[in-house]
């Protein structure tokens, strides 16, 4: 396949250019998704028997703007492009239109890394050509078409339930769900629920404004797993959950979604859409209720489906993006089963854009931590950005500075952060030994960039000499002078020593996380994210 290149980094627009014959994911191509969905027409149709929630129209359709998707037609395949991240990658792997052609998978999969690879050939940064949301199903008949040599890096997998255990919530495990419910209908007792009409979608549009001012306002400076700001992937979710709207205000013909919206007293409080993926299981795309309407997100999931999914035995939830806080809560609803999901590119990927994504690294003191510390004047240290060949003294702060084992992080996870172009790592030095190591994550947000600091140790023989503060100073001025001014951290509310050092150089709290810290007893304990914001003379 001939390709022409550019000779800048191409926006999102320039970059679907690179895609012969691209086309908006439109209302009038349904017809040709759900035949490549099918595996094509008869005689000899291989379906997708067990679809992840990405793999149906409705889904590529109400996500085509967020994501800057755009398809063509490969040599009888559908190939989903998508020019949203700055580089070129497909939404899902080449699915065949036509029986015919589904031998010609492999030459399918070299045709789109071409394209993909003309698009990412300049720019910022490190392109990455990559077919994501891969199924396991698709994943084997790609393994036997042939085709380039690709790795496979798992993603944030769907989690699946058993309709009736959503609807019940019965058992230990949710019993606080369930109590949470009961809370909502006592504290409503006028509560009604309804199919959405296209009347009450302007309302609705309402509700998601209120729903996204909060949430940025709750989960400022948090990011998933590849270092995305979840005010960004909030943003997108907006704009599909429109598009979700839309398809009920503007109905395609013999396309019909089930939706419900809860009311009390006659104030909208929520409202849910989701679709049939398979006669058996459906899936919940939306759901977006009132902040301040405690129990609703409990009551408007059971209630959705013991009464508008009541034909399937399985619901999807999707999956968690990467995100630490849905993680935890799809998790908590006890899945049955979890659909992997798989990217395939050229070179490995790493999962996760941080090595530990679920710990939160903090500066640890040897002395006792209710006691605020005077903190003494620095001894000389220096400072320099962390090698390769630092990884082994890393290593050994790590084994000084932390008791337990599941507060360290191994050799592996070390030279990944120090790899990670996202990461800033430094290692402080007295007398050219390495005595302690900071780190950092840069995070992209809609409008701008934010750091992270990730981590913060030092020997326990120099706990308290100023190498801590050595660290966190030069990271902090080696953010500002990359232009990022905003900085968050998290730390245990009870780590009076770690909080004290933080704030000396800038940081204020931003708030209390209940219960953030899990212990390795099961014991929880709060944390308090912390924010500092440089400004001029700072």
């Amino acid at each position: 396949m001939t390709t022409t290149s550019a000779g800048r980094h191409a926006e999102p627009s320039d970059l679907l250019a690179f895609v012969p014959g691209a086309t908006p994911v439109r209302r009038e191509d349904r017809a040709v998704f759900e035949r490549a969905l099918r595996g094509g027409a008869e005689p000899t149709p291989s379906p997708i028997t067990a679809p992840i929630s990405d793999m149906s129209f409705v889904a590529s359709h109400c996500w085509s703007e967020a994501l800057s998707l755009a398809w063509t037609e490969i040599d009888g395949h559908l190939c989903l492009f998508s020019g949203a991240d700055g580089d070129l990658s497909m939404m899902l792997p080449p699915l065949a239109i036509d029986p015919r052609a589904a031998d010609r998978l492999g030459d399918v999969v070299s045709a789109c890394f071409e394209i993909m690879d003309a698009g990412n050939a300049e720019g910022p940064g490190t392109p990455r050509s990559r077919i994501e949301y891969v199924s396991d199903e698709m994943l084997d008949r790609i393994r036997s078409a042939g085709g380039p040599m690709l790795s496979a890096t798992p993603m944030p997998g769907d989690y699946v339930y058993h309709r009736g255990a959503l609807v019940e919530l019965a058992g230990g495990d949710l019993k606080n769900k369930r109590k949470l419910r009961s809370k909502f209908l006592r504290e409503n007792p006028e509560v009604t629920t309804a199919d959405i009409t296209p009347a009450d979608v302007p309302e609705c549009i309402e509700l998601l404004g209120l729903w996204r001012s909060s949430s940025d306002e709750r989960h400022e400076g948090e990011a998933n797993d590849r270092l995305i700001g979840v005010d960004v992937l909030r943003e997108r979710d907006e704009r599909c959950t429109r598009r979700y709207l839309d398809l009920i205000a503007h109905p395609i013909a013999d396309l019909s979604l089930p939706s419900m919206l809860v009311r009390s007293g006659g104030k909208l409080v929520g409202f849910t859409i989701g679709e049939f993926l398979t006669p058996s299981m459906a899936s919940v795309a939306v759901e977006k209720t009132h902040p301040d309407a405690d129990g609703t997100p409990q009551f408007i999931y059971s209630e959705f489906c013991r009464t508008r999914l009541e034909s399937a035995t399985e619901i999807n939830a999707g999956d968690d993006w990467g995100i630490d806080a849905l993680r935890f809560t799809k998790s908590s609803y006890r899945p049955s089963r979890m659909l992997s999901k798989t990217l395939l590119a050229r070179n490995p990927i790493s999962e996760m854009g941080t090595p530990e994504p679920a710990t939160v690294r903090l500066l640890r003191w040897s002395r006792p931590a209710h006691r605020t510390p005077e903190l003494p004047e620095p001894l000389p240290t220096d400072v320099r950005a962390a090698t390769a060949a630092d990884a082994e003294a890393i290593l050994e702060i790590e084994e000084s500075a932390f008791t337990s084992p599941a507060d360290r992080f191994n050799a592996p996870q070390i030279r990944r952060l120090i790899e990670n172009p996202r990461a800033r790592v430094a290692v402080a030095l007295r007398d050219g030994v390495i005595i302690g190591w900071s780190a950092a994550l840069i995070r992209t947000h809609r409008r701008w960039r934010s750091g992270r600091v990730y981590s913060v140790a030092v020997r326990a023989e120099a706990a308290g000499t100023g190498a801590g503060r050595a660290l966190i100073t030069t990271l902090l001025r080696s953010l500002e002078t990359e232009g990022i001014t905003r900085v968050y951290l998290e730390v245990r509310a009870g780590n009076l020593a770690a909080i004290a050092l933080y704030t000396s150089v800038g940081f204020r709290t931003l708030r209390t996380l209940e219960a953030y810290y899990t212990d390795a007893d099961g014991t929880e304990t709060d944390g308090v994210r912390m924010i500092r914001v440089a400004t001029d003379g700072a």
